[in-house]
Formats: structure tokens, C-alpha cells, sequence
């Protein structure tokens, strides 16, 4: 017995030489991979950065240019309105117009005759004075200069003249109106024409750089899975490595977790700890201690998140108090093979793994099972 046990010992001994460096070898090309990654992720982010920056600056860019926008639009709804009711008044005007016209195509020939008698007695100046004022003001300085306003002969010519020239001031007064607004209105949407077109510019370069910003981030949510990924299997490396270093027990057992043991298996609080306690920090890797098939894998009542492997003639193990589990109801496992993570969840007083081993179901003291 004691030959065999010396065998095992000196086989374990010569595994462990073997596996430890090629663990840390593993786990330092595993490291250097993640630091790559970590480089990648960090650069990336710079860049999310600078265009979510970048991005911000246009969308305040196309808040404010579209506050112009609105504005801009208000004015020309607001001039188009003045303008229809220019038009609306000019419309009325030209009612008025007509009706000047009338008044003037009645006493046309009256003046016309009043005008033939003023030239053939020579007195041009009084017709140049009524036919070619520009203004009404102009007429009347030149009807009081002349003193034909009360002249019996020349009053059907000095009424055609202010009627030519009221006609003439309510044009000239009423399209000079309209064309400055719709002058104004032309401007304004010219103005309102530009804006849109540097608005239409400014949403393509949001647009496209939103598309791009899209792609960063599904990029670094690519590089942070990888990150997280490599950060496992170098921590399962870790451990693989220290539990390895530590041995496998004549009974083909070895720790599920290198650290120290905060709780033996006995009494304990007036009640029997079934188990042992081994310090560790949440979201450290556990182990399977032996080769098996997972049986219990889910929430366990006070044990909180935890794993029960069967590995045979009566054995299983059970780890108790897991952040995560890593392993499914009737996974097979290996030995070493990471089943889950460190925490505290259940019946806890801090982060640690509860170990057990169970003979027929019933729970034994696992230090005899393990180097």
C-alpha cells in the first residue's frame, strides 16, 4: 500500500512539472493576447469618443438650425399672407379703379373739348399744367398758380387730371406695396431654400457618422467579449495552474479552488457544517475536483447557486455559493474544467466556496479526499 502510494506520489509530481509550465505558458500567450485587446479596445474607445463628440455637436448644430428653419418659415407664411392680402386689396383697389375710369371716360370728351378751346387761344400753359403734373400735390401748386380751379372752361379738364393722377397714386402706391413683400418673400425663401440645404447636409453627416458610431460600438462590444473571454481563461489558467501545483489526492481528487479554508467540516454555530469552507473573491474560477456529470446545476436553497457533480461508486461533490455557474444539468466534466465562479449567493457571510463531498448522499469530510 504504502509502494503504491509512493508511485502515485512520484506520478503526480512528475504530471505537475509537466502541466505547471505549460500552463503558464498558456496563460502568458493568453495574457499578451489580452493586452492586445485591451490596447484595441482603448483606441476604439478614443475613437468613439472624439466622434461621439462629434456627433453631439451636430446634433445641437441641427437642433439650432432647425429652431432658423422654423422661424424662417413662420416669417414667410407670414409675408405670403401679407402678400395675399395686398393682392386682396389691390383687387378691392382696382374696384375703385374702375370706377375712377368711368368717371374719366365720361367726362373724356367734355375735356377733350375743354383742352381744343385752351390751345387754339394759345393758353398751352394751363393744358401742360393739368396733362402733365406727376402728383396730385404738383396739379393743385399749379391749378392755384395758374387761378383755372374755379374757371367754368377748364374745371371737366382739372376733374380728367386728378382722376389720371389719384389712378396713378393708388398704382404706384399699392404695387410698390406688393412688390417689396413679395421681394421679401423671395428673400426669405431663398434664405429658408439655403438653410434646408445646409440642414439636409448636416442630417447626411449625422447620419453617416451615427452609421459609423454603430459600428465602433458593435466593434467594441466585439473586443470587450473578447476581453472578458481571454480575462476567464487566463483566470482558469490561474487556477488551473495553482490547483495543479498543489497536487492530485491517491483518491484522484484535487482542489476546486487554491485558497485557504475559513471553515472546517464539524459542528460549527450549534449545527453541523457539512462541508468546508475555502476563501476566495467573487468571479474567481472553480474547478471540478474530479471528473463527472453535472446532476444539479441552478439555485439550492441555502446553498444559494451551486453545482453537484457525480463521479461514480457513490461519489458526488457539491459547490455552494457561486456568482455564476458554468456548466448545464448533465454537462460530462473534466477534471480541472472550470463549473463555475466564486461568490455569495445563499445562506453567506462573505465570498467563498463551500465544498462537499458526498459518500451515498451523505456528506463526509472532503481534506481526506483532497492532496
Amino acid at each position: 500500500m504504502k509502494l503504491r502510494s509512493g508511485r502515485s506520489w512520484i506520478a503526480v509530481t512528475f504530471v505537475a512539472t509537466l502541466v505547471v509550465p505549460a500552463v503558464m505558458a498558456s496563460a502568458a500567450s493568453k495574457q499578451d493576447r489580452l493586452d492586445k485587446v485591451q490596447d484595441q479596445r482603448q483606441e476604439l474607445q478614443q475613437k468613439i469618443d472624439v466622434d461621439q463628440a462629434k456627433a453631439s455637436e451636430l446634433r445641437a448644430n441641427a437642433r439650432e438650425l432647425n429652431s432658423e428653419i422654423i422661424d424662417l418659415r413662420d416669417k414667410v407664411t407670414v409675408l405670403t399672407d401679407r402678400v395675399d392680402e395686398i393682392t386682396a386689396e389691390v383687387r378691392s383697389v382696382q374696384d375703385r379703379i374702375d370706377a375712377t375710369q368711368a368717371e374719366i371716360d365720361r367726362i373724356e370728351s367734355i375735356a377733350t373739348q375743354q383742352a381744343v378751346m385752351l390751345y387754339k387761344t394759345g393758353d398751352t400753359d394751363t393744358i401742360d399744367a393739368l396733362l402733365s403734373s406727376t402728383s396730385l400735390a404738383e396739379l393743385n401748386d399749379r391749378i392755384t398758380l395758374l387761378g383755372v380751379a374755379a374757371s367754368q372752361n377748364t374745371d371737366a379738364l382739372v376733374r380728367y387730371g386728378r382722376l389720371r393722377l389719384e389712378i396713378q397714386d393708388e398704382h404706384r402706391v399699392l404695387f410698390d406695396r406688393q412688390k417689396a413683400l413679395e421681394a421679401a418673400r423671395d428673400d426669405e425663401a431663398q434664405a429658408l431654400a439655403q438653410l434646408d440645404v445646409r440642414y439636409d447636409a448636416l442630417a447626411a453627416n449625422l447620419h453617416e457618422l451615427e452609421v459609423r458610431l454603430g459600428r465602433e460600438h458593435a466593434e467594441e462590444e466585439i473586443l470587450a467579449d473578447q476581453e472578458n473571454k481571454l480575462k476567464t481563461a487566463i483566470l482558469a489558467a490561474q487556477v488551473g495552474r495553482a490547483v495543479a501545483a498543489r497536487g492530485v489526492s491517491t483518491q484522484g481528487f484535487i482542489w476546486p479552488l487554491n485558497g485557504a479554508i475559513t471553515s472546517p467540516y464539524g459542528p460549527r454555530w450549534g449545527r453541523m457544517h457539512t462541508g468546508i469552507d475555502i476563501d476566495g473573491v467573487t468571479g474567481d474560477p472553480i474547478v471540478a475536483s474530479k471528473a463527472g456529470r453535472v446532476i444539479v446545476a441552478g439555485y439550492y436553497g441555502g446553498y444559494g447557486n451551486a453545482v453537484v457533480i457525480d463521479h461514480g461508486g457513490g461519489v458526488a461533490t457539491l459547490y455552494g455559493h457561486q456568482s455564476r455557474i458554468a456548466v448545464h444539468v448533465g454537462d460530462d466534466v473534466s477534471q480541472g474544467q472550470v463549473i463555475g465562479y466564486v461568490g455569495c449567493t445563499g445562506s453567506c457571510t462573505g465570498d467563498h466556496l463551500h465544498f462537499e463531498v458526498r459518500i451515498n448522499g451523505n456528506p463526509v469530510d472532503p481534506m481526506p479526499y483532497l492532496p
